[in-house]
């Protein structure tokens, strides 16, 4: 769903570009309160971890593929403007380290998987986990259902909110960019319900796993519970396992990529396929690649990774100093 270079009418990207840092100043100003030093490690990790989950597609048939966004993940985690926040970072390194995502689009990407996607996520969760407070088997079974029409909202939405970007574009610019209506909309919304299942179910089994070994890890994190600040805190033992076991399942993971996913086209490829349009050419050249092969695509996810998460660390805790020196009197 990441928008190149190109594709949409220069107006439609302008306006994505003074519609998200509005939103994205509010969203800080909102979630000063609620950045906790003792969460900045989990946060960060969780960022970095999408972003490496990102990189690995999944069929979905057809010569087409899909990944996680994460948005509704890190929102039921985090909470939704701490999400919005993180998902943000990811995106931010992804365009400018790697070349996922035009420049000129990243205010309209940053909207539809940065805002879009985590809120209506959140938003679901909320309206329906009322439905999983029973005990016992049922109410897990309920659960994960929740989590997963969450989840699958969430990636449905933000692709419709680009469909529409995308007739947009094509309409103002007399079909010089974007694409048409009659073929975004019904391919970008068919081919994302099918996508968004697989978000589901990845979504509902971390969530699930998180539940059985670390309730207090979602959306809240225990009071008694010491954890070290700062540095001491990126290290510490809960941080460092977390850590490994996202790098291991990632590099566990890849050469399923290469061997099913690879050659396959994303949702916004395909449809621009199906409409015979090319992306343009890039607004800058990126540093780096996710790369061809599985060494290089390994590094790539690990340097990505660190990138994200020294990102992360170092916005939410300015945000964080900032909302402490202004309650000081």
């Amino acid at each position: 769903m990441h928008i190149p270079d190109g594709l949409m009418a220069p107006v439609v990207s302008l306006v994505g570009w003074i519609e998200f840092p509005v939103v994205f100043a509010a969203v800080l100003l909102l979630s000063g309160k609620r950045i906790k030093e003792r969460n900045l490690p989990r946060v960060a990790v969780l960022s970095a971890g999408i972003f490496v989950a990102q990189m690995l597609n999944f069929p979905i048939g057809g010569g087409t593929t899909g990944h996680l966004v994460g948005g509704a993940l890190f929102a039921m985690i985090s909470g939704p403007t701490i999400a919005v926040i993180g998902m943000t970072i990811v995106l931010l390194i992804q365009g400018l380290m790697f070349g996922d995502g035009g420049i000129t689009a990243l205010g309209l990407n940053a909207i539809n998987m940065a805002v879009i996607a985590p809120l209506t996520g959140w938003g679901v969760y909320s309206l329906l986990k009322g439905l999983s407070e029973r005990r016992g088997a049922r109410g897990k079974v309920v659960g994960g259902v929740v989590v997963g029409a969450a989840a699958w909202a969430s990636v449905f939405v933000a692709a419709a909110a680009c469909a529409g970007e995308l007739a947009v574009s094509y309409a103002v610019s007399s079909g010089t960019y974007g694409i048409a209506a009659t073929v975004a909309v019904p391919a970008m919304l068919g081919i994302h319900a099918v996508i968004g299942i697989g978000e589901a179910l990845i979504t509902a089994g971390v969530m699930a796993y998180l539940w059985s070994v670390s309730p207090g890890s979602v959306t809240s994190t225990d009071p008694n519970r010491k954890t070290l600040p700062g540095l001491r805190g990126a290290v510490s033992s809960d941080t460092a396992r977390a850590v490994i076991a996202i790098l291991i399942v990632f590099a566990l993971a890849l050469p399923l990529y290469f061997l099913y996913s690879s050659q396959g086209k994303d949702g916004l490829e395909k449809t621009m396929q199906d409409a015979g349009t090319a992306e343009g050419r890039p607004m800058i050249s990126s540093p780096f690649e996710y790369g061809q092969d599985y060494f290089s695509a390994l590094f790539a996810g690990i340097l990505g990774f660190l990138a994200v998460a020294l990102v992360a660390t170092v916005i939410l805790k300015l945000v964080r100093m900032k909302t402490v020196r202004g309650e000081e009197p």
